[in-house]
């Protein structure tokens, strides 16, 4: 689930597992189908007539015309028409981004039209008026489908705004926007200063070492087994291009690789999801560096005049780096602290695996691999430790250095 706040509440996307049958998964997937083909054509009209016209297509002119097919073609009027109206506004969202992006001087790419394997998203803006659960919340109605029996879990308030369908790896979820009261938990009169890095997956400045699950790591034979499998059934020609997309074997091959995947990313959000919830759950206050992850993990190739160093070595860390999964521990400290009415503070992160917990100096001499020893004081700890001391304390007070950069961040991570 994700969370954020407005209006004294939480604003939350709650995920469950729907069971549909064949007949229901059926009726599904010719909702995606007729929506992907919609999406498209609206698309392409606009490319025409602004190739052929230099004239641009309102949203409210295509309004018009898809009430228009919709009285011409039965099968298009079996398709709820607000997941076309939100198909409409998708495209709309799409273009009024390529236009800012023009403006802004960025790199502007132009809407492309969607394949199938990239339309797996059915959307309802008004979902508390469409789809309806019973009086368990066992099953979900849905408008074209029938009522879709779901895995019960967490219930779904009754009071939510937009809703989506989705497929991935052939199981279909719904995901509900809803807002739900916060809920605060009996305080602990207790602070923290939180390291994340690789070696651990987070160290407390109570001297607590979290252990870096990497699943990436443990499941890379497995994937790189599948991923073979799936290189031997493809067919390519000269170009590199696939020529046998729809042959079964090859989906089968894909499809497992998908689902290693998946397994993977299950289990990183999993352990993530544990430690998250023992740390809100444990102190009031949080205290996390202000870590750039996308700066720390750009690639190091350079270019073709100016070829980049190390690049295979920075490659290996990158890895390390999002198998570790510390951007997503901070968002779901950030959610769960939300809900709880616990703090979260952000520092500067700049030189904490440097900086002396006792004293406050600063030398790069002090970190010996995974131990701290002070040049100047001789204090000694474990030297993800003291960074996470030294991150507390400067929630009360500002560094001592100036801000350094996203390399230096990928040192402290290291």
């Amino acid at each position: 689930m994700k969370g954020s706040r407005f209006d004294g509440e939480l604003r939350w996307l709650q995920k469950v597992r729907l069971y549909p049958t064949c007949a229901q998964e059926g009726a599904l997937l010719e909702m995606l189908r007729s929506t992907r083909a919609l999406y498209n054509a609206l698309l392409q009209q606009r490319r025409d007539a602004w190739a052929t016209r230099g004239t641009s297509v309102s949203s409210k002119r295509q309004y018009t015309e898809i009430t228009e097919l919709r009285a011409a073609e039965p099968a298009f009027a079996n398709v709820y028409r607000e997941c076309q109206d939100a198909t409409l506004r998708r495209l709309d969202l799409a273009m009024t981004a390529f236009f800012r992006r023009i403006k802004s001087g960025a790199t502007a790419g132009y809407p492309r039209f969607k394949p199938a394997s990239r339309w797996n998203q059915l959307e309802f803006p008004h979902a508390d008026r469409c789809l309806v659960f019973d009086g368990r919340q066992r099953r979900v109605r849905v408008p074209g489908v029938g009522g879709v029996r779901l895995r019960k879990g967490r219930e779904v308030p009754p009071t939510f705004g937009r809703a989506f369908i989705t497929t991935k790896n052939g199981r279909w979820y719904a995901i509900f926007e809803c807002h739900r009261a916060i809920a605060p938990i009996p305080p602990s009169g207790a602070g923290v200063g939180i390291d994340r890095g690789i070696r651990v997956l987070a160290a407390t400045s109570d001297g607590d070492l979290i252990e870096n699950l990497r699943p990436g790591s443990e499941r890379k034979r497995l994937v790189e087994q599948h991923a073979r499998a799936l290189d031997a059934a493809t067919v390519k020609d000269a170009a590199g291009r696939c020529l046998n997309r729809r042959d079964p074997t090859r989906i089968a091959a894909s499809r497992r690789l998908a689902r290693a995947k998946e397994r993977e990313a299950n289990a990183r959000r999993d352990h993530l999801h544990k430690v998250s919830r023992t740390i809100v759950d444990r102190y009031d206050r949080i205290v996390l560096e202000d870590l750039r992850l996308a700066n720390m993990t750009r690639s190091a190739k350079g270019t073709v005049e100016v070829p980049g160093k190390n690049v295979k070595a920075k490659s290996g860390l990158n890895r390390e780096l999002l198998d570790a999964g510390f951007g997503i521990l901070a968002t779901l400290i950030r959610e769960k602290a939300e809900y709880a009415a616990r703090d979260v503070i952000v520092v500067n992160p700049a030189y904490s695996s440097q900086t002396c917990a006792a004293c406050g100096h600063v030398a790069k001499e002090s970190r010996e691999g995974p131990r701290f020893t002070c040049v100047r004081c001789c204090h000694e700890d474990d030297a993800d430790v003291n960074a996470a001391r030294v991150i507390l304390l400067r929630a009360e007070s500002p560094p001592t250095r100036a801000p350094g950069n996203a390399r230096g961040a990928q040192q402290d991570a290291a």
